[in-house]
C-alpha cells in the first residue's frame, strides 16, 4: 500500500502522457494546479492559505488586556508561520452528512462527480486503530498537481484550523514525477452531526518543498557551556522584550507570507 493511497486514493489524470516536468529558475519555481476543461471556473480552486485564513482568528485581537504577556496567537510568528504556509484544497461541491451511529455516516450530493467514497477499517488495522470504530472516508480531489524537479509536497490537515468532523491523514506525494489526482482519506468523527459541509471548506493544506533540504541525521547529547549560556541569553532577551522573536529572530520563508500586523 503507497503511502497516501489506500489502494484508490488517486485517479489517473486525463491526457497526462505528453506532460512535462516544471523547468522554473530557484527564484520563480511554481506549483501548478490543473483540473478538466469542464470542472475549470466551477470549482472552488486552490489558494494560498493566508488568504483564507479562519474567521476566529481574523476577529481575534493580537492583546488580551493591557500591559505585558498579554499577548494572543494573532501575535504569534510561529503559529502563523504554520497557519499561512502552502496552499489550500477546498472541497470542490457541497455534501450533506448524515451521521447513523459511531460506525456509519451516510453522505449525499448534488454535484456530477463522485465527490467522498468510503474506505475499509481494515486499512488501517480495524479495532485497533486509536479512533475506532468511527468510520473511514476519503473526500475526491480534482486538482492535479505539478511541482519543479526535486520538490515533493507535504499534504497535511489544515494547520491551526479547528475542524471537528473530521481529521484528514497526511502524507507527500513526489508530484514531479507522479502526475494524478491526490484524494484525501480521513476519518469521519462527528457521530451526532447532520448538516451540510459547503464547497469551498478548506480540506487540505498542501506544502512543496525540495527534498534534498531535508535534514536526516541528528546529534543527541548534553549541553555544553556555551550552549547553556546562550539559551539563557535568549531567555533573557524574550524576557525583556515581549515581541523579541516575532522583530528580531524570525526569519522570512518563502512558503509563509506574512506576519500578522502590530
Amino acid at each position: 500500500m503507497q503511502m497516501f493511497d489506500l489502494n484508490d486514493t488517486v485517479e489517473r489524470v486525463k491526457d497526462a502522457a505528453s506532460l512535462k516536468t516544471l523547468k522554473t529558475d530557484e527564484e520563480d519555481s511554481i506549483i501548478e494546479f490543473a483540473t478538466e476543461p469542464e470542472l475549470y471556473g466551477v470549482i472552488p480552486e486552490p489558494i494560498p492559505a493566508n488568504k483564507v485564513l479562519p474567521e476566529w482568528y481574523r476577529h481575534l485581537e493580537g492583546r488580551m488586556g493591557e500591559g505585558l504577556n498579554q499577548s494572543t496567537v494573532k501575535r504569534c510568528a510561529p503559529f502563523l508561520d504554520a497557519l499561512s504556509m502552502g496552499w489550500i484544497i477546498p472541497l470542490a461541491g457541497e455534501v450533506e452528512f448524515n451521521a447513523q451511529s459511531e460506525e456509519f455516516v451516510n453522505y449525499e450530493w448534488g454535484f456530477d462527480r463522485e465527490l467522498v467514497s468510503n474506505h475499509s477499517p481494515d486499512q488501517v488495522g480495524g479495532e485497533e486503530f486509536p479512533l475506532a470504530p468511527f468510520p473511514i472516508i476519503k473526500f475526491h480531489n480534482f486538482w492535479a498537481i505539478n511541482v519543479p524537479d526535486g520538490y515533493s509536497v507535504l499534504f497535511t490537515k489544515p494547520l491551526n484550523r479547528v475542524e471537528n468532523r473530521f481529521q484528514v491523514f497526511s502524507g507527500v506525494v513526489d508530484c514531479d514525477s507522479y502526475y494524478n489526482y491526490v484524494n484525501f482519506p480521513c476519518v469521519w468523527s462527528a457521530p451526532e452531526f447532520s448538516g451540510v459541509i459547503p464547497a469551498g471548506t478548506p480540506l487540505i493544506q498542501a506544502i512543496p518543498f525540495k527534498r534534498d533540504g531535508i535534514i536526516s541525521d541528528a546529534v543527541v547529547k548534553e549541553m555544553d557551556d556555551e550552549e547553556q549560556a546562550e539559551i539563557q541569553k535568549t531567555k533573557t532577551i524574550l524576557s525583556g522584550r515581549e515581541s523579541a522573536y516575532r522583530n528580531e529572530m524570525w526569519q522570512h520563508k518563502r512558503g509563509s507570507r506574512n506576519l500578522p500586523p502590530e
